[in-house]
Parts: C-alpha cells; structure tokens; sequence
C-alpha cells in the first residue's frame, strides 16, 4: 500500500489519547482467554497491529508463543516493556503488514480494532497473506466493523480535555469515519471499510479463506457513556470474524 493516513494517524492518537501505553484490561484478558478456549491449546499466535501489546501479553501469560506485529515502533517498545513486566518472551515485529515476511507459519492470527484500511483489494491482499500465515486447520480471529452502529451513531461529538472526537459515515463506500481535533490544531481521520458477514463472504472470494464462525461484539452507547461487551448481532459496533483456510 502507498504512503496514507495509517502511516501517521495511530501515532497522532497515541500521544492524545495514550491508549498504547497503558496497562493490561480485564478486556485484553477475557479476549485472550476466549481464543484460547477456542483452540484448546497453547500454540503460536500472531497478532497483527498489536498497538501496546495488551492482548499479546495476556495470551503470552495463557501459554501462547506470541508474535506482536505493529507499524509503529513505539508501540513496539512499549509491548517489550509490558512483556518484561509481566516475565513472559515475546517476539516483537515492527513493520507493513503488506510487506512483511515470517519465516513460519501460526496456529493462529488475530487482527483487533484496525481491520477496513484502504479500499476492497486491499484487504483481499491482507486476507491472501493471513491465509498463507496459518496453519492447516488454524484460525484467524478478525474484528470486523458493522455498517449499521456506525450509520445510526454518525455525527456524535466526544469533547476531551486536548481534543474533540467525531464519529462519521461515509454512505457511497460504507466507511467509518473517527476524526480527532486536537485543541489549535488540524483534525486527524481514521477511515476504515464496514462489512456485514454476508459482505464479508463476497470479499473472502479468492482469498483462500473462508468465513467460519461470527461473534457479535460490544456495543458502546456514546450518548450514556455506557459500554456493553455483547449484544446481538443487529446492535454491535464489530463481530468477529473466524476464518479458516479453504
């Protein structure tokens, strides 16, 4: 992929929000222990734009030989701190996910909270690489945005201390829009492809994956302040996506 907004917008959050920096959530470790119970096994997990490395820790302290993978080097260095707080290995990757090469192959991949960057062929690209990144019979773990929150919840402003956040929805390309406005400063603007599972399938085509198994995710009220971690289906901000290799 050429030079774009990901190439700097996630360090841009990072330093008004801090979200890379902060310590392990009761979330990271109940997503951890869930795709763990999946795979019955410890075995060895990719994760992809692993941002402070949370959930790469927690599934490195349930027994899996984790790889971190991030664009941003920072990040990086601080999921190599975590992991040294926390007396668990862990082999951190700094890099594009559209260029970078493993020696291996993973029992699984996971890929949280990032996936829509670009255009369709651009994910058919990512798609065709986690495939040839797993295993027979792995799994890829893949959040996945919903059309439908992103739709109804469009126009909702977030003030903050530095920064004001609004969420937007580019209908013609069923896009999110997330848009930080530092105080005196130019706004930054996150987009990122919505699929429903049934758009998801057309996209797999081709890819040598296909679409096994979809877990509905949370659901953030941003009028009430209230975060809900399941809801069915129609109502969550993101489902999981569980992909196997056709």
């Amino acid at each position: 992929m050429t030079q774009h907004w990901s190439h700097t917008f996630y360090a841009q959050q990072d330093r008004l929000t801090g979200g890379y920096g902060q310590d392990i959530h009761r979330h990271h470790v109940a997503l951890s222990t869930r795709v763990s119970q999946y795979l019955g096994n410890p075995g060895t997990l990719l994760e992809l734009g692993a941002g402070g490395g949370q959930f790469a820790v927690s599934a490195a302290r349930q027994g899996h030989r984790v790889t971190a993978l991030d664009l941003l080097r920072g990040a990086g260095e601080y999921t190599r701190s975590l992991a040294d707080r926390n007396n668990v290995p862990m082999e951190v990757v700094t890099g594009d996910f559209y260029t970078v090469e493993f020696a291996d192959t993973f029992d699984a991949v996971c890929y949280w909270d990032g996936f829509g960057i670009g255009k369709d062929d651009d994910q058919r690209r990512l798609l065709t690489r986690i495939a040839g990144w797993l295993q027979p019979e792995a799994t890829a773990f893949i959040d996945i945005y919903t059309p439908w929150y992103w739709a109804y919840h469009a126009g909702f402003t977030r003030q903050q201390s530095d920064y004001t956040q609004l969420y937007g929805f580019d209908a013609p390309d069923c896009r999110l829009t997330d848009t930080y406005t530092p105080h005196g400063g130019e706004p930054l603007t996150q987009s990122l492809r919505c699929y429903s599972p049934a758009d998801l399938r057309l996209l797999l085509r081709g890819t040598g994956l296909t679409l096994t198994e979809v877990w509905p995710g949370g659901h953030y009220d941003p009028q009430a302040g209230v975060y809900r971690s399941e809801v069915p289906l129609g109502k969550c901000m993101t489902f999981t996506a569980l992909l196997q290799r056709e």
